[in-house]
């Protein structure tokens, strides 16, 4: 520090105890900030030394979840692999948008992420006096994975087959029942392309996530899930659900036996889900740089690439504006169909 910055600093704090007339509060931090020395390149250190503490990925889901899973896969792996601590928090609500708003009014520092997938783009049509518009509130960081969702129902349901299911709801318009995670997401857009692509008419039943919605599946209570892989897998392996068909436009492989819903009946259906990691808008591009290079490393790890081809989980990674990319090609695609219907999606 110079002389004369030292100088000037005693005498404004010499001033500032002897003369009470030099004004309020306020007055005096803006002196104190003008004079005190700020170093050319504080923020590209801060930058430089990121991490220094744990970084806080927010799933806008409860617990069990195909993103909940994924995140925490992640998180597990690209701790081990970059010595950064990464940790998942759920945070749920109104279709994902209370965590997704959450996250997007964190600190732009690099240590709060958003876990985000179709709701993301969805969630402004569906509640437009939220006032979420996702272009502007958050930054993409990197695309994490592609994962398909898989039609279940419970074992009461009378139905082996995607064909017996869809004649089932044909033949009982709105008697048949579908859970899903709520307006928005994945699973409730995926249920509604079916009643499009199929012409049959069923009644959503909402429930706060796939994990909340499985005691029903398996009891009777609710006849129907368009869910995430993922958490289906042990549930139809165990033989207390029944997989008619998925979503992709390809069979799974941890499910090589149920077929695509489009070659079981229903021509021209297909969804291929994606989990990117987003960031609070004004995130300096320096961090974000950091993060997209961590989780690079982290998604060609062996041992990661091993369990997301357990859960059919198609690694993605690469640049950060792929996320932003997939994100605004689901906001036009998504935008005309919600406001058609009213904003409900149906």
């Amino acid at each position: 520090m110079s002389a004369t910055l030292e100088d000037s600093q005693r005498l404004l704090l010499q001033t500032i105890k002897m003369d009470k007339r030099l004004g309020s509060l306020r007055q005096i931090l803006v002196l104190l900030l003008m004079l005190w020395p700020v170093p050319p390149n504080a923020w590209a250190e801060d930058a430089a030394s990121f991490p220094t503490r744990s970084i806080r990925i927010v799933v806008p889901f409860a617990p069990g979840g195909a993103a909940d899973i994924l995140a925490r896969t992640v998180a597990e792996f690209s701790s081990y692999e970059t010595s950064w601590q990464f940790y998942v928090e759920n945070i749920s609500g109104a279709g994902g948008l209370v965590g997704a708003q959450a996250a997007a009014r964190a600190a732009a520092d690099g240590y709060t992420l958003l876990l985000c997938n179709i709701a993301c783009a969805a969630n402004q049509f569906l509640l437009p006096e939220s006032d979420w518009n996702p272009k502007s509130a958050i930054a993409p960081v990197i695309t994490l994975g592609y994962l398909p969702n898989v039609l279940v129902v419970g074992p009461s349901v009378q139905a082996s087959t995607l064909k017996d299911f869809i004649d089932r709801a044909r033949s009982n318009p709105e008697r048949i029942s579908i859970a899903t995670s709520g307006p928005g997401s994945s699973s409730s857009l995926t249920a509604q392309l079916l009643e499009a692509k199929a012409g049959i008419q069923t009644t959503e039943i909402p429930y706060r996530g796939s994990a909340a919605a499985t005691p029903d599946l398996i009891s009777g209570r609710v006849d129907a899930m368009v869910m995430g892989l993922p958490e289906s897998l042990s549930l139809v392996r165990g033989g207390k659900l029944r997989a008619l068909g998925v979503t992709s436009t390809a069979r799974a492989p941890s499910l090589p036996d149920v077929p695509t819903i489009a070659e079981a009946g229903v021509p021209g259906y297909q969804f291929l889900g994606w989990l990117s990691v987003f960031a609070p808008q004004s995130t300096p591009g320096d961090i974000i740089s950091k993060l997209n290079t961590a989780f690079n490393k982290a998604l060609v790890s062996p041992a990661l690439l091993k369990r997301f081809s357990e859960l059919s989980i198609q690694p993605v990674g690469g640049p950060a504006d792929l996320a932003g990319r997939l994100l605004n090609e689901d906001i036009e695609l998504w935008g005309p169909i919600l406001r058609n219907r009213g904003g409900s999606g149906r």
